[in-house]
């Protein structure tokens, strides 16, 4: 009996074949399974390029509670030989499963919208959506500002890639009609969701999936998403979606937050957008995105912190 059936029996009390087929059942245990996987990949990456990863608790004693606010990620950071005490906190992500279903791609009218928007009409929605998410802020600002007294947090959105963001595809096509000619080539079945389970559709989303629910201390407002200041780099494990275990980075104080309240980031950020119409390649990434950590880091200058001994796992 090799390791892993050894394993399998101890643990599970069944043979490698009934663990498999549970197991092919079980998306929630494959889904918790590939975040572990992200984790344990990019503390090899960190320590290739340079780094010391020391891994977070995920529950530390006493609960939630006990959980430092600054240290709401998966690993502490730092050069290899510094001495000082000055750590990054980093949060592993996967990409969200069924991004193409919550987002109604099921169909190929929805498809030809969104390419639309990324491509020939992207200059007029990047404006769109700016404008919106102002608009948004400044309501709230509004309606907070005369509760509190108080001075809203700034509203900070890119102008070039706001809201969650909007991967540029400009170039695949010339107009709207060329896109919904492209389309009209796959067959109904292709937008099943079922299709894009298995990677055979013809659009991936590269998109986040953060759905924490987080109260704001400082404007006291309550909302789904991680706040800003949890962790210092959000690291993406892109395998769901491109078959490989490549990461991307971003300072989580880069990303557009949510409209109306500027403490929290937003649930779901789109990375890129892949089509087949050239082959699921990857495109040049987005500011505030980077394919390197360092770069990342030296780059965006995020802020140091100290490191909380008490968050730390000894895995």
């Amino acid at each position: 009996m090799d390791l892993l059936e050894k394993y399998i029996n101890r643990k599970f009390g069944i043979d490698k074949d009934k663990f498999l087929e549970v197991l092919i059942k079980s998306p929630g245990a494959e889904g918790y399974i590939l975040g572990n996987v992200g984790e344990e990949l990019f503390k090899e990456y960190a320590n290739a390029n340079g780094y010391e990863a020391l891994r977070i608790k995920e529950k530390p004693e006493g609960g939630n509670n006990a959980k430092s606010a600054d240290a709401k990620g998966d690993f502490y950071i730092r050069k290899i030989g510094n001495s000082n005490d000055e750590w990054l906190v980093v949060e592993c992500k996967g990409v969200k499963s069924n991004s193409e279903k919550r987002n109604g791609l099921t169909n190929q009218k929805s498809c030809i919208s969104l390419l639309n928007k990324h491509s020939i009409e992207r200059i007029k929605h990047v404006a769109g959506i700016y404008k919106s998410g102002n608009s948004a802020y400044e309501r709230s600002k509004k309606d907070w500002e005369k509760k509190s007294g108080k001075k809203f947090p700034n509203f900070n959105w890119d102008k070039d890639n706001p809201g969650s963001g909007i991967p540029d595809l400009t170039g695949l096509w010339n107009t709207k009609e060329e896109i919904k000619e492209w389309l009209e080539t796959f067959a109904e079945e292709d937008f099943d969701e079922n299709a894009f389970w298995d990677l055979k559709a013809p659009i991936r989303l590269l998109q986040t999936h953060m759905p924490s629910s987080r109260l704001d201390p400082e404007t006291n407002i309550k909302s789904t998403g991680p706040l800003v200041s949890e962790f210092n780099i959000l690291c993406v494990d892109l395998f769901i979606k491109t078959g490989k275990h490549e990461f991307v980075f971003v300072n989580s104080a880069d990303l557009n937050h949510q409209g109306k309240s500027p403490n929290h980031l937003q649930q779901n950020y789109t990375i890129d957008i892949l089509t087949a119409k050239d082959n699921f390649r990857r495109h040049k990434l987005l500011k505030p995105w980077y394919e390197d950590l360092n770069l990342c880091i030296e780059e965006t200058k995020p802020n140091y912190r100290k490191l909380d001994e008490s968050q730390l796992d000894g895995r």
